[in-house]
This record gives structure tokens, sequence and C-alpha cells, in this order.
């Protein structure tokens, strides 16, 4: 039987596809009392160190693949890294013996709730980018691969609660067909991207991650913001 999800379009075009269910949430960690805050301060350094480096070579990337102009979309996450405010108040909580993974969760999250109480659509748009760099820098702190969207194998419809913009730049070209999203807009970098890869999509969907299984059948109508999933 079909089922019928209304959203909100963002990118024009219809797709169709098999769906594939991206986990993008924040993982699991546990929280310690850091005796040597020196030694977790230096790892916390190497894992920005790290993010940046792989954050340029996204940047690259999609300056190859995607355009001039959408490669700068990602220089907002190294310019947040840079921050001096920001760096003030991590380096505050890991050396009073906080971990590096919960510092950069709170500290993250006090930047998500501030964007997202703004007046200003653009300025809420930057929340979604302060979780993809919470996301990039736990992975790293946290040996965690990146999710795997390169190659899909076959036509594919994107379901993810809230998709980052360096997630969105990876993904295969050839087979995704769609995406739908709860969290977004189509002032978000994300949109800008897929409007450039030329990906219809739709924001909007509630409970996204628990209406659907990978693998069913799915048709994204980013003209009317619809998504509908069954044979």
């Amino acid at each position: 039987m079909k089922r019928e999800y209304q959203g909100y379009p963002v990118v024009e075009g219809v797709g169709t596809g098999k769906i594939k269910i991206l986990d993008c949430s924040i993982p699991k960690f546990e929280i310690r009392k850091i005796e040597d805050s020196d030694r977790e301060l230096g790892r916390f350094v190497r894992a920005l160190k790290t993010f940046c480096e792989n954050t340029r070579e996204e940047i690259k990337m999609i300056k190859e693949n995607i355009g001039l102009n959408e490669s700068g979309i990602l220089n907002s996450h190294i310019k947040m890294t840079h921050d001096l405010a920001l760096q003030s108040e991590l380096i505050t909580k890991i050396s009073n013996g906080m971990c590096a993974e919960q510092a950069t969760c709170e500290v993250c999250d006090q930047y998500i709730t501030r964007f997202l109480d703004a007046d200003v659509d653009f300025v809420r748009q930057l929340a979604l980018d302060v979780m993809d760099v919470r996301l990039g820098v736990l992975n790293i702190l946290l040996g965690i691969e990146s999710i795997k969207v390169e190659e899909f194998g076959e036509d594919t419809i994107v379901l993810c609660e809230e998709l980052p913009p360096s997630v969105v730049a990876r993904l295969d070209r050839v087979h995704t067909k769609g995406i739908a999203v709860n969290l977004g807009s189509s002032n978000s970098h994300c949109a800008k991207l897929a409007s450039k890869m030329g990906i219809p999509s739709i924001t909007g969907i509630e409970d996204i991650q628990s209406i659907a299984k990978d693998g069913e059948f799915a048709i994204i109508d980013g003209n009317h913001g619809k998504l509908v999933i069954g044979d």
C-alpha cells in the first residue's frame, strides 16, 4: 500500500528509487572526568586539525565536481573552528577537566540553539553548519568513519532527519534521485548543493527515519513537496 507524506518543496523535479535512510545523529560517547587536561587539549587540537584538512579536501572535490561558487559553502565550517570565542569556550571546558567530546557537544549545542532562535532565516540555517562541524569533529575524536554515500550502486532516495552539507556534497550524483529531510529550507547550504547537483529535494517530513525502511520504493516530488512510499 502506498503511503503519502506532505512536506515542502526545496529543489524542483521528480525522482524515483529505493530508500536509503542515513543516520547523521550524534554518536554516543562516554562522559568522563579528565585528569590530564593538557593531553586532552592536544587530542582535541589534533582532531580539529584533521577536521580542517578533511574539509579542505571536500572543498576541492566540490570545486571540481559541482562548482566554484558552491565550494565556498564549506569554508564556513573552517571559519567556525577558527572563531576565537568558540575556541575559548572549548579550551576552558577541556582545561577544567571535561572530555573533548562533551566539550564539543556542549559548545556547539549553545551555538545551534542561538542560531535556531534567530528571526532571520539565513542565521537559522547556520545551525545545520554547526551540526556538521559537531558531527565531523566527534567522528574524528571517536575514530568513526564518515557515512559512505559516494557509491549507492542503484537509484536511491535519501531520507534523513537533517542532512549536513558535507554529506550532500559526497552523494552519488549518478544514483541519488531524491532527498527528503525533516529539518532544512530552500535557503540552506544543503539545498543550494542539491539544486546545483540536480537532485529533487523536499523538507518538513516529520518522523522521517521511522516512516520507511531501507530498500522500499519511493517517489520524491520536489515540485509539490511530496514523498510517496510503496510500489
